[in-house]
């Protein structure tokens, strides 16, 4: 798998790879976003990560981690714990493989009466034969978390990160090397470039006066004879200041004011394979000097396998009980940076809110977070300045409010996040919703900015669907079940307004599903997913293709509230490839639930 702390693997679409998160969400949908678990194993000992596969860890984030609870990893089904620390410790050196540049300690916040620090260790954990994390102790309850990490579905196993790059990211100043060229912005459209070539651009800079305000300022970038810019946002916001300038020293981005000006430059790659159109509009009609510039590389990517670098952008008053959309898209790629600023205004308050990402059309989100603030790797918003290559608070509303908590939401904060080290990855579309406030309840302005490589054309679509309720379904598939009939009402795992459902479907204590699937011939392999009731314990289920074992279906987050959720599990297309149907067989040494399932190929 690809190193993307490394910028030029970040435009290379790869699959196999799915991105999952687990983390501490309040599963009620409140705003309780610690201790919780994906499953307990006793009063004194629950389960935070389980995955019985071939993935790899990317990033573990945990706010207040207590020197009085405990974690320990076990590998492949061992019994011994290979890891052991305190959740304190793990970020403070004590696991020695697990140390060093790239796991941090720090205090990220400042509300008041709160131990506002967070660790976040960004070194890989791979695993070929499964990985369980447990924490114990009575301190356990206070734990907030949040993981990210990769699943690899054609079971390859994931090497560590180049050490080198690693390193080089977290440790380097970012000194722009593009030569400038002075322009005089007027109304309405102002071209900068127009390259008929293949190349990649590796670095954008600008250099304004400090107090310059951009923000009416939009970039306006279209990527191969794009008719609709594929870079279509504020100027500020392509360098992550969205709202006024301020010194950055990440990897993807960089920012210096000095002698009253502001030099920022943005390094994420830019390939093209035929023409570039870099141009901005001025929304107002101010006459603007600036100075500007680019660096183009040579293009030695396959087009087949990269995709263009978007910027989509959103501004606007949020919504109540309504997750602000961050933007919703078609195809396929990865999103690999989200530009934040928010401001409470009149209203009072923001943050807070978890993230909802859907992923493939999951009517349940795939990454599901524990607050606004959180998803930036600060804590206890408002957050202190601060800058590492993933993630940022760009500045400290605290001090700028004068120390005042109440009034620091009348200052717009600015944040941002680069997944160097887990893109999101999509294959057939993505929605990204945040929510306002600890249950959207709150009036705030909001713009984000979205950063993603993709292709408009999807790797996966809908092949077939099965509902269990409707017998002609299950007969046209020939489902049969060892479990008996069951129904269910409740809600569907999605946001504060998520539909009440009432489903028929079965639900097999032990024993075997079985139903036959059509897909399509010239698939890249095919996604399975199922409706199925969280309010129980699933049990692991071993999935067989056409008779051949395909995995194993891991299914081990429980919510009693929103009952009703999706899970994927990824056919590998050894098992699939030149094949129009498949005979699916899933067997269970416990409780197996489901509702409907829909094949995506």
């Amino acid at each position: 798998m690809y190193e993307y702390f490394d910028l030029s693997n970040l435009p290379v679409l790869t699959s196999g790879r799915r991105t999952l998160q687990v983390s501490s969400y309040d599963r009620r949908y409140e705003n309780q976003d610690w201790g919780n678990y994906l499953y307990d194993i006793d009063e004194t000992t629950s389960v935070i990560f389980d995955d019985p596969g071939c993935g790899c860890i990317k990033s573990i984030w945990m706010a207040v981690p207590s020197k009085e609870a405990y974690m320990d990893f076990y590998f492949g089904g061992e019994e011994t714990p290979r890891y052991t620390s305190s959740l304190f410790g793990f970020f403070n050196g004590e696991c020695a493989e697990l140390s060093g540049i790239g796991n941090t300690f720090e205090e990220r916040g400042h509300w008041e009466l709160a131990d506002c620090r967070c660790g976040n260790c960004f070194i890989q954990i791979p695993y070929e034969n499964g990985l369980k994390i447990v924490v114990r102790g009575e301190e356990k309850s206070k734990c907030y978390y949040h993981i990210m990490y990769e699943s690899y579905t054609d079971g390859k196993v994931c090497e560590k990160g180049n050490r080198d790059v690693f390193e080089k990211a977290f440790s380097t100043e970012r000194i722009p090397k593009a030569e400038l060229k002075k322009y005089t912005i007027a109304k309405h459209y102002n071209d900068f470039y127009h390259l008929k070539e293949s190349g990649v651009i590796t670095e954008m800079t600008l250099r304004v006066p400090a107090d310059l305000d951009l923000t009416k300022l939009m970039f306006y970038i279209c990527w191969d004879n794009a008719r609709v810019p594929q870079i279509a946002c504020p100027v500020p916001d392509l360098f992550a200041q969205p709202v006024r300038w301020e010194n950055i020293n990440s990897y993807a981005v960089s920012s210096k004011i000095e002698d009253g000006y502001v030099t920022t430059s943005c390094y994420l790659p830019m390939p093209f394979f035929e023409h570039a159109y870099i141009g901005v509009i001025n929304l107002t009609k101010d006459v603007y000097d600036i100075e500007f510039g680019i660096v183009i590389e040579e293009n030695n990517y396959d087009r087949n396998e990269v995709g263009h670098l978007y910027a989509d952008h959103k501004a606007g008053p949020t919504v109540l009980f309504s997750d602000w959309d961050i933007g919703e898209f078609a195809g396929r790629g990865h999103v690999v940076g989200l530009v934040q600023s928010c401001c409470g205004g009149v209203g009072g308050g923001y943050c807070e809110g978890n993230e909802h990402f859907y992923i493939n059309g999951e009517r349940s989100p795939r990454i599901n977070g524990t607050g606004t603030e959180d998803i930036y790797l600060g804590c206890y918003w408002p957050n202190m300045k601060f800058d590492s290559p993933c993630a940022g608070c760009v500045n400290d509303v605290y001090i700028e409010a004068g120390g005042d908590l109440v009034d620091s939401a009348f200052h717009p904060i600015m944040y941002y996040r680069y997944y160097l080290d887990m893109p999101i990855a999509f294959d057939a579309g993505i929605k990204l919703r945040v929510q306002h406030g600890a249950v959207c309840q709150n009036f705030s302005d909001y713009t984000t900015t979205c950063f993603s490589y993709r292709k408009e054309e999807p790797a996966y679509t809908v092949s077939d669907y099965i509902k269990l309720s409707s017998e002609q379904s299950r007969l046209a598939h020939s489902y049969k079940a060892d479990g008996a009939e069951y129904t269910l009402e409740g809600k569907l795992e999605s946001d504060m307004r998520a539909p009440v459902l009432l489903e028929t479907g079965y639900k097999t204590e032990k024993g075997s599903v079985s139903f036959t699937v059509a897909v399509k011939s010239d698939n890249c392999g095919v996604i399975l997913r199922r409706l199925y009731d969280q309010s129980v314990s699933n049990a692991n289920a071993k999935v067989y293709v056409d008779g051949e074992y395909a995995g194993i279906w891991n299914c081990c987050n429980i919510n009693t509230h929103f009952v009703f959720t999706d899970s994927d599990f990824h056919i590998p297309s050894v098992l699939t490839k030149g094949k129009g149907k498949l005979a699916i067989e899933i067997r269970t040494e416990g409780t197996y639930t489901d509702f409907d399932y829909t094949v995506l190929s």
